[in-house]
């Protein structure tokens, strides 16, 4: 039995989060002793991590005294503001490295299952005959220095990206500085069966009104998912003349700020955080149709997950959209921009009978791809 160690952060709502979860419940506990680290615990999906799964929390900063974190911190402040140009975790890390011991524990394989602060524990902290490192974002254009990241992904056997693209945006970084990395793409474990199931559950919110044009966006709400460019096409589609009730389920840093751009166009009511909700697919299900507003994905989970309950989707024009949806014929696919995600949310209203071709296609799309990446993670992992 092979001893595997999954690192991330913690199980709050996001896309590599739920891919690891979705991960954990269809893995073979008779071959594999499995461990989990966190550091930050409580997240929404820690609650579904299977029993067989040994769950490790260590809380960031534990043991450390209040002067010494207290330094930490502000030279963290200042790396971010004043040092180069990086990604927060890479200062973190630079930063706050020295704080965290090694891991007691000795592994068969050890993965980290994003990038940034999981992949830099696994690569100084734990020891393991393999080591693992997957990528689930554009890594350029999520800010991280490749020239930092150099010694850290040297400690890799293998580096998993989500999608060719991702991949490809990993490569085209680590090449500019002549490192030749081996990237496999593996995309992320979807449960169709899990996600049907649980879209049929009744929907006990009155948020949505069939009187209105009921539009549903899920992520965590970061920049990445260019929420302002929901709010001002929802703008552009009420002076239309349209009557829209746009949900977005997902909570994270950016809630401030999109409460107040909300105000400032005076969409309340009509353009509605509502958090984060252990079952989104209930809301994907009743809704009338799907919106992505992303300026970049690794993956796209939340657009495959409204692709498999058949959803009509408009989507920004982010790298992997087109391996996801075909334009015109599952879906629609748009300029990154306000007006054309309006004119196509516009499109789906005023065509039923389009909208309609559109959900038979998917209804005749095979969408599942959980057999083929579980059976690529065994062989990843020699199982």
């Amino acid at each position: 039995m092979k001893k595997v160690v999954f690192v991330i952060e913690s199980l709050r709502c996001g896309g590599a989060e739920k891919s690891l979860v979705t991960l954990l419940n269809n893995l073979d506990y008779s071959k594999l002793k499995v461990d989990l680290i966190l550091f930050n615990e409580g997240g929404e999906f820690e609650k579904m991590v299977p029993e067989q799964v040994n769950l490790i929390n260590k809380k960031l900063f534990r043991n450390i005294g209040f002067v010494i974190k207290l330094v930490g911190k502000i030279n963290f402040f200042i790396l971010r503001k004043f040092g180069k140009k990086k990604h927060n975790a890479q200062h973190f890390w630079d930063v706050f490295k020295r704080l965290f011991d090694k891991h007691s524990r000795n592994y068969d394989i050890a993965i980290a299952y994003n990038q940034g602060f999981a992949t830099y524990y696994v690569a100084d902290k734990i020891e393991a005959s393999k080591k693992i490192a997957w990528v689930n974002t554009d890594y350029q254009k999520a800010g991280y220095n490749a020239l930092s990241d150099i010694d850290i992904y040297k400690n890799y056997d293998s580096i998993i990206a989500v999608s060719e693209e991702s991949k490809a945006s990993f490569l085209a970084a680590f090449n500019k500085l002549l490192l030749k990395v081996d990237v496999i793409v593996i995309q992320d474990i979807l449960d169709d069966e899990s996600i049907k199931k649980m879209a049929d559950l009744p929907l006990l919110s009155t948020t949505f009104n069939p009187k209105l044009v009921n539009i549903l966006t899920v992520g965590r709400l970061v920049e990445a998912k260019g929420y302002p460019l929901a709010i001002d096409a929802c703008k552009i589609l009420i002076n239309m003349g349209y009557q829209i009730n746009w949900c977005v389920i997902g909570e994270g840093k950016e809630r401030g700020n999109l409460e107040a751009l909300i105000k400032e166009n005076k969409l309340e009511g009509s353009f509605n955080l509502l958090g984060f909700k252990e079952n989104p697919y209930v809301y994907m299900k009743a809704c009338d149709i799907y919106v992505q507003s992303s300026l970049f994905e690794g993956f796209g989970l939340s657009l495959f997950e409204a692709l498999i309950l058949n959803k009509p989707i408009v989507t920004s024009n982010f790298s992997t959209a087109s391996t996801i949806i075909s334009h015109n014929e599952t879906g629609l696919i748009c300029e990154m921009n306000s007006e054309a995600i309006a004119n196509n949310i516009k499109y789906f209203i005023d065509n039923p009978d389009f909208k309609n071709k559109i959900i038979d296609n998917l209804l005749i799309k095979d969408s599942g791809n959980n057999k083929n990446t579980l059976e690529q993670f065994y062989q990843l992992i020699n199982i």
